[in-house]
């Protein structure tokens, strides 16, 4: 309904079940999961500078993945309705996603 947190629909849907996210990197909305979240701020007091570089270091490596998000959400393919079978939706992703990465290399 769009009223709703990304890991509340995550848990939801059962999508995560069977996975392994102890090594998934995630935003402070997902704090009460086993994925790997920046430190909080602690409330009236300054953060160690090790938690602000730690915070730092983890929202670099978010960044372009939000960045890659963005971009496959405004590019025209993914724009309309996935056309082709549905069983090939995970490798056009992935060819997108490489293709993507591969042009800002150079």
């Amino acid at each position: 309904e769009g009223r709703r947190h990304d890991f509340h629909c995550l848990k939801q849907s059962g999508i995560l079940r069977d996975r392994d996210t102890t090594s998934w990197l995630a935003d402070k909305g997902y704090i009460d999961s086993d994925m790997i979240i920046p430190f909080r701020k602690p409330r009236k007091r300054e953060q160690p500078r090790w938690q602000k570089d730690y915070n730092f270091r983890h929202n670099k490596i978010r960044v372009a993945v939000e960045r890659a998000i963005a971009h496959l959400k405004t590019w025209r393919i993914l724009h309309t309705d996935y056309r082709r079978p549905y069983n090939t939706f995970a490798t056009t992703i992935r060819a997108v996603i490489g293709l993507y990465f591969y042009a800002r290399s150079e």
